[in-house]
């Protein structure tokens, strides 16, 4: 019974671990400074509260919604006013779908356009890996570069979660 038991453990750590593998999660991102050479415009709607908050995800199941239906042309996107570690407790962030204008969709109802403007100094992150384990990768890439570049950041971070492509994280800089 032990065997079967130590037989199953030992299938399950190997198959979390080649599902980990696949998904992209011992991989590294890329990391470097750059300056933003054209803004990124953003359909969406803004929140404020905890990021586990059934409100957080209501939006974020809508703007996945709205382009899977094709109301919205884009890539599934975020700008969080305020730092990742404390956004689990208290998220500012504008949820919604990064668009190449603001004129060539029309908005659904409550959506409104923000932009994260061009010629700001940024810490860009992004890597090939599963929007699942992305996050985490991103920013944790984003803080170890700071730090080891004695950089400040402005704690406004402009996430884009591609369909086809690698998830990145921009990252101001002060």
């Amino acid at each position: 019974m032990n065997k079967i038991f130590l037989a199953l453990a030992l299938v399950l750590v190997v198959g979390f671990s080649v599902a980990y593998w696949k998904m992209g999660g011992l991989k590294a991102p890329t990391i470097a400074v750059e300056t933003t050479t054209q803004p990124y415009f953003l359909a969406g709607r803004y929140y404020e509260g905890p990021a586990n908050d059934e409100a957080f995800g209501d939006l974020t199941r809508q703007a996945y919604q709205l382009r899977k239906e094709g109301k919205l042309r884009g890539d599934f996107g975020n700008i969080f006013y305020n730092s990742p570690e404390t956004s689990r407790d208290a998220a500012k962030v504008f949820v919604g779908i990064v668009v190449a204008d603001t004129a060539s969709q029309q908005l659904p109802a409550d959506y409104r356009y923000r932009t994260f403007a061009a010629g700001q100094k940024v810490v860009h992150a992004q890597i090939d890996a599963s929007y699942l384990v992305a996050p985490d990768k991103l920013y944790s890439g984003i803080k170890e570069y700071a730090a080891a570049n004695k950089l400040t950041l402005q704690n406004v971070y402009l996430e884009r979660f591609p369909e086809k492509g690698e998830p990145e994280v921009l990252a101001v800089v002060k």
